[in-house]
């Protein structure tokens, strides 16, 4: 009878050991504004909107997700290019990965909608594949992962 390692029981298991079922999905999209949030206590986290364009390319329409980046390299690229990022002028367009999608109703504050139920698609972001500021490629992800098994598992880390 084979025993198999309860991380639970092992002090010195990491997170990169645990195993998770996530599920997965990328798109394009404009990163359109970033925001901090965080508790007392605990390390202040970075959530993102994007702007997720969908449909044929000649009637494109946008679905909107709050993703939590949940990953260092890319908070990294959202930190390091975070002016563009907040600079109404500036278009930032990103293809991307992202864990966990799912739906997250909120109330429209302001606008002719105020007051009216709305819904955006929360999740993580766990990579940015490439981001381009006024079409200019400015950042692109090389890295290929041998084992997708074993390529880091954030989501829920």
């Amino acid at each position: 009878m084979s025993q198999q390692a309860n991380p639970s029981q092992n002090p010195s298991a990491t997170a990169e050991e645990a195993r998770y079922f996530n599920e997965y999905a990328s798109g394009i999209g404009y990163l359109n504004s970033i925001r901090e949030f965080g508790s007392d206590g605990k390390p202040t986290r970075y959530a993102a909107q994007v702007a997720v364009i969908q449909g044929p390319a000649d009637d494109v329409h946008y679905e909107y997700h709050d993703l939590i980046v949940a990953s260092e390299t890319a908070l990294g690229v959202v930190l390091e290019h975070r002016e563009a990022i907040e600079n109404e002028d500036d278009k930032v367009i990103i293809r991307f990965n992202m864990a966990n999608p799912r739906a997250k109703a909120f109330v429209y504050k302001q606008g002719e909608r105020a007051g009216e139920l709305g819904a955006s698609i929360g999740g993580f972001l766990t990579r940015i594949l490439s981001l381009k500021i006024n079409g200019e490629l400015v950042y692109e992800d090389m890295r290929t992962f041998d084992d997708q098994d074993n390529s880091v598992q954030v989501a829920n880390g």
